[in-house]
C-alpha cells in the first residue's frame, strides 16, 4: 500500500485527547510524516481550512461521533481517514492509545488495509441536502404517537405504514442504531439502504435491504409534525405533504485499518453479536 508522508489530525473537542495526541505526533516525527493540521471537529468551516488532497491521511482521535462528524464535513476532500477510540465503543475507530506508538509507524510505512463505503444523501423537499454516514431516522417525536407515510423506490410503492416511525441506514450504520433496533447488520462496503419501521403496528413489517442504485421516497401523509434526525445530530421538522428523498451519495469514503483488521471480530467484541450465552471451547 501507499506510504503515508503527511496527515492532519481532527480531534474531539469535548473528551480528553492530549494523551493520544502526543502519541500521534510523537510517531508521526519519529517516521518523518509531515503534520499538515491538528484541528478540532467542530472547527469553523474545516473543510475549507483542509485542502482537497493536502494530506495522505487524516487521524480522527475520539469516539464513533467524532469519526462520524469529520466524515460528513470532509467527504469531499479524497483523503483516508483512521480513527484512534478514545470514547466509548469506537466501532469505527480502530486504535486504542495504547497502541498508538507500535501501529503508527507500521501504517505510515504503508502497512495497513484500506476499503471504500458509501454514504447517504437526504433532502426534505427543496431543502438543502444533507450527507448522512450511518443513517437517517424519521419519527414522530413523541412517544408512542404514530405516524401515517408511504415508502417508494423512486414512484413504486414499495409499502405504506402506521408506526412511530423509520430508519434508513447505510451498510456502516447497520451496526449501530439501526441495529438496536432489531436489524440484522450489513457488512459496511455493500452498496444497499437498510428500511426498519420503528413500532409498527403491523406484525409483518420487517427489515428491507434494496440496492442503493435507486432513490428512496417517504412522504408523510396524516396531518401532524414529525422529525428527521441524520447520523443523531441534524434535526428537522416535515409536515404533511412533505417528501425526504434518499439517494446514494456521489461521494464514498475510504476507511484505512490496521494490518490484521478484521470485521467480523470487532462485531463480536465490541456489539457482542454471535457470542453464546455458554462457553463452547470447553
Amino acid at each position: 500500500m501507499k506510504t503515508i508522508k503527511s496527515i492532519t489530525v481532527i480531534h474531539s473537542a469535548s473528551r480528553n485527547y492530549k494523551e493520544a495526541l502526543d502519541l500521534c505526533i510523537g510517531s508521526a516525527k519519529s517516521e518523518d510524516v509531515v503534520i499538515k493540521n491538528v484541528l478540532p471537529v467542530n472547527e469553523k468551516d474545516i473543510d475549507k481550512v483542509i485542502g482537497k488532497k493536502e494530506s495522505d491521511l487524516i487521524l480522527v482521535i475520539g469516539g464513533d461521533g467524532t469519526m462520524i462528524r469529520t466524515i460528513a464535513n470532509l467527504i469531499d476532500h479524497e483523503i483516508p481517514l483512521l480513527g484512534i477510540n478514545i470514547g466509548r465503543l469506537g466501532f469505527l475507530t480502530d486504535l486504542n492509545v495504547d497502541s498508538i506508538s507500535k501501529v503508527l509507524p507500521e501504517v505510515f510505512s504503508g502497512n495497513y488495509q484500506s476499503e471504500d463505503r458509501p454514504s447517504l444523501n437526504i433532502q426534505v423537499d427543496d431543502s438543502e441536502s444533507l450527507i448522512g454516514i450511518n443513517e437517517v431516522v424519521f419519527h414522530s417525536g413523541t412517544v408512542a404517537k404514530m405516524l401515517n407515510f408511504s415508502i417508494y423506490q423512486e414512484d413504486i410503492l414499495i409499502s405504506k405504514h402506521k408506526s412511530d416511525g423509520v430508519i434508513v441506514s447505510s451498510a456502516t450504520g447497520s451496526s449501530g442504531y439501526f441495529f438496536s433496533g432489531g436489524g440484522p447488520i450489513i457488512y459496511p462496503t455493500e452498496e444497499v439502504f437498510a428500511i426498519l419501521p420503528m413500532f409498527s403496528q403491523s406484525s409483518s413489517s420487517n427489515p428491507l435491504i434494496l440496492p442503493n442504485k435507486k432513490k428512496l421516497k417517504i412522504k408523510l401523509k396524516n396531518s401532524v409534525k414529525a422529525s428527521i434526525v441524520v447520523d443523531g445530530r441534524e434535526d428537522f421538522e416535515v409536515y404533511q405533504g412533505s417528501e425526504i428523498i434518499i439517494s446514494k451519495n456521489e461521494s464514498s469514503y475510504s476507511l484505512i485499518h490496521p494490518h490484521g483488521y478484521d470485521y467480523f471480530e470487532a462485531c463480536r467484541t465490541k456489539l457482542s453479536w454471535g457470542q453464546p450465552l455458554i462457553n463452547l471451547d470447553d
